[in-house]
């Protein structure tokens, strides 16, 4: 039990962590006014039972955007869904009956994540892997909002879906430390800058080394700006080059002033840095544009 809080309160609270919230949406325009926080108390088939604050008329069609407990653990729920019944449950609530409208017929090259390929969910709600729960519900809200299909102006059903599953997995404890372990191990393919048939020796192997060392504190700085430093250690680890084999290019990166060294050998980017990285990414880009090869002409 949590200090101070008395019995009474801890069940209060361990009833609303039982019911996940919702957000109904009204209509297209946008306005806070048309968002509604709702709470989920139960599934019956296919059709959900919802408590609100406001009254609904039967037969309003509403979205759905938010996460369900199914009984085996919470899932995310996107949807559009027609008002059974609504009646009134007690001083400023309402429960209310939904049944789902069918969904119109969607192309198959959706861009959602069904190639089986695991996003990072981290990125795609663009917070730091050390956010807590509640930072992430606040990020989800908003981006839920931006991107949600009724918004006229910024709707994106991909995005959307996205960020309601990235919700769904970071705000599940089980859930976020087997997707921390995935991404444990695709930063190891992501950074690696050697294969087995690339010399670890030379001028080119210095270079991917340096250029490896400013991606992943340009990435951390960018991603975790209360905490943007990292140990030589982890450079060796997510590179998959021995720290030895770094120390070069660690002390070429401080005297370029790219990057700085704290007292206790924990390395971080500087601006200059970050201008270094950002002006070598966007010659990449150029350099690759201009290799295209050129369109065929026609007979």
């Amino acid at each position: 039990m949590q200090p101070g809080m008395a019995p009474a309160g801890m069940r209060i609270r361990e009833t609303l962590n039982a019911h996940p919230e919702l957000t109904v949406i009204l209509d297209a325009s946008g306005n806070p006014s048309s968002r509604l926080r709702g709470r989920f108390l139960s599934q019956t088939g296919a059709m959900l039972k919802v408590q609100l604050a406001t009254a609904l008329g039967q037969n309003l069609l509403v979205s759905i955007a938010g996460e369900i407990d199914t009984g085996s653990g919470r899932q995310p729920l996107l949807g559009r869904y027609r008002v059974s019944s609504c009646k009134i449950a007690g001083t400023g609530k309402y429960h209310a009956e939904l049944t789902p409208e069918p969904a119109a017929e969607e192309s198959v090259s959706s861009n959602s994540c069904t190639d089986g390929e695991e996003p990072d969910y981290y990125q795609v709600l663009q917070v730091s892997r050390q956010a807590d729960t509640d930072t992430i519900r606040r990020i989800f809200h908003v981006l839920a909002q931006r991107y949600h299909p009724d918004n006229r102006e910024t709707g994106n059903q991909d995005k959307f879906r996205q960020v309601v599953e990235a919700n769904a997995i970071l705000c599940d404890p089980e859930k976020r430390a087997a997707h921390d372990v995935f991404l444990a191990s695709e930063d190891k393919l992501r950074y690696k800058i050697f294969d087995s048939l690339q010399s670890t020796e030379g001028v080119p192997a210095e270079i991917r080394k340096r250029q490896g060392i400013l991606q992943l504190l340009y990435a951390k700085r960018l991603t975790d700006a209360h905490r943007p430093a990292m140990r030589a250690r982890e450079f060796a680890d997510m590179l998959d080059c021995p720290l030895e084999h770094l120390e070069f290019a660690l002390w070429m990166l401080r005297e370029q002033r790219l990057i700085s060294r704290s007292d206790n050998n924990h390395f971080e980017i500087t601006w200059q840095g970050v201008q270094t990285f950002e002006a070598e990414q966007s010659d990449y880009a150029r350099k690759s544009r201009a290799a295209l090869p050129a369109p065929a002409e026609s007979a």
